[in-house]
């Protein structure tokens, strides 16, 4: 009879332990499996965005080489509209547009160079003037680029209606420009640093600790009057 209870209390023991070894896997289980899906989230997240500033940055570069292979068409003393799409870097492609604006005082074409590219969602342009002096006797030619600007919104460079889009918003930017500007020689060192502090709020995360350094050396080489 005592050798009967002695195995009944020997199985409830077992029971028991197993009951808590269960209870303490759920509970594990419950604990980990938000964590982990959590990491992955973290990693996935900042995997995207890796992937995001590698198509910006790409998207970008082939852009200026798109800029670069106008001034050199310049150089080359081509001349006039010229109008070129799906010209490839490697494994992607921009597009140019060269537009004449007149004769400048010496007789050389003005132009407006214009460069495009887009990498799925991606876009990115650049404008600029340029002018193409006679060759002395042969090509190369002297170009003068300048006044750079440049947009991420999708502008057709070779539509009439866009490019004057683009001239009205880099007015708009070159105005900006020189508020800013102004604003720069007249503040205080002690105003504009707080000025650019204040901004730490819209940054990512992962400026907003070096924003103190940022702000110091800015200050530091602050306009003057």
């Amino acid at each position: 009879m005592n050798s009967i209870w002695i195995k009944k209390l020997h199985m409830n023991k077992i029971y028991n332990r197993r009951g808590i070894a269960i209870v303490m896997v759920i509970g594990l289980v419950a604990i980990i499996v938000p964590v982990l899906y959590l990491l992955s989230q973290m990693g996935t997240s900042q995997t995207k965005l890796a992937f995001k500033y590698h198509e910006n940055l790409l998207t970008e570069t082939t852009a200026f080489s798109g800029s670069n292979a106008g001034i050199s068409r310049l150089r080359g003393n081509l001349r006039g509209y010229q109008n070129l799409t799906n010209q490839l870097v490697g494994d992607e492609s921009y597009s140019l547009n060269l537009r004449p604006t007149g004769k400048g005082f010496f007789q050389q074409d003005l132009y407006y160079m214009l460069a495009s590219s887009k990498i799925k969602s991606h876009n990115y342009a650049i404008m600029a003037e340029a002018e193409q002096f006679n060759p002395e006797p042969d090509p190369p030619v002297l170009v003068i680029s300048r006044d750079f600007w440049n947009t991420v919104e999708p502008y057709e460079i070779d539509q009439v209606a866009d490019v004057l889009s683009m001239q009205n918003d880099r007015g708009v930017d070159l105005l900006r420009l020189d508020e800013t500007r102004d604003y720069e020689k007249n503040a205080t060192p002690t105003q504009y640093s707080k000025e650019i502090q204040a901004k730490s709020s819209r940054l990512p995360e992962e400026l907003i600790p070096d924003w103190p350094e940022i702000v110091d050396n800015l200050t530091s080489e602050k306009l003057s009057m």
